[in-house]
């Protein structure tokens, strides 16, 4: 086990897209496990300040700052703050990301380039934001979001697939330059997660019959990150975790095997 061990006080954590769904759950969880959290949030004010509310209300300490992860100067101001107000940040999550799924004939050129800049390019920005801070210290835990998309994408995926198939490829990069120096990098790839925002299209892209893997909730993710973001999971480096209830090795029930 590394030297963070001996840290004292609350760990710092730094989430992005913390607002709403599977990030307010990882924002929860966190501070539940005693760390004192930072999020990011583009849009969603009202949904942001209930996360805080809740965190405090149960004992926690969070903080949100609005930012677009996919701007050089937003990400490198909210970093500033986070070091100004908690002094350190020993834990960056990933998690802010972005769907615009269209056929690529009909891709146009900013929607394609937009998505990578959230998904891929925010990552890339995010983590060198809070390196010189985990280098310092001798310890750190990056943990990236990728998606099911990756391995078996959906048509029209081209944009969204590229991108989370490019934030896999950076964190095994990352896990090479920085593994010796007590940094831990892993990405998470979750399958169907129910949030506020794919429950509207839930059940027509497949509900919760018996026939295949269950839908996920946020905390199902949050879990898994909770872990990867501890001391126990010093062990495990550069790799891509899927939480997907089964989805890409379960045949639905019913269908042949053949």
């Amino acid at each position: 086990m590394t030297a963070a061990a001996d840290i004292g006080g609350a760990r710092v954590a730094l989430v992005t897209g913390g607002s709403r769904g599977i990030g307010a759950a990882l924002c929860r969880r966190l501070a539940a496990d005693g760390l004192t959290v930072h999020f990011i949030y583009r849009e969603a004010e009202t949904a942001a300040k209930q996360v805080v509310n809740d965190i405090d209300a149960s004992g926690g300490s969070a903080y949100a700052h609005r930012a677009d992860v996919a701007s050089e100067r937003d990400v490198q101001a909210v970093t500033d703050a986070v070091l100004a107000a908690s002094g350190t940040i020993h834990v960056l999550v990933n998690n802010a990301g972005i769907v615009d799924d269209r056929l690529l004939m009909l891709t146009e050129l900013a929607r394609w380039e937009r998505v990578l800049r959230v998904n891929l390019t925010g990552t890339f920005l995010m983590a060198r934001a809070v390196l010189p801070t985990m280098l310092d210290q001798g310890w750190g835990r990056i943990i990236n979001f990728s998606s099911n998309s990756a391995r078996i994408p959906g048509a029209g995926q081209c944009a969204y697939a590229a991108s989370k198939g490019g934030v896999e490829a950076l964190t095994r990069v990352l896990a090479a330059e920085l593994g010796h120096k007590g940094i831990r990098i892993n990405t998470v790839a979750p399958g169907r997660v129910r949030t506020e925002m794919t429950g509207p299209v839930a059940d027509k892209l497949g509900p919760d019959d018996g026939a295949g893997p269950r839908w996920g909730t946020p905390e199902d993710i949050s879990g898994l990150v909770a872990f990867l973001v501890s001391d126990e999971s010093d062990y495990i480096q550069g790799q891509t975790i899927t939480a997907d209830g089964g989805r890409l090795v379960m045949r639905p029930r019913g269908k042949s095997q053949s």
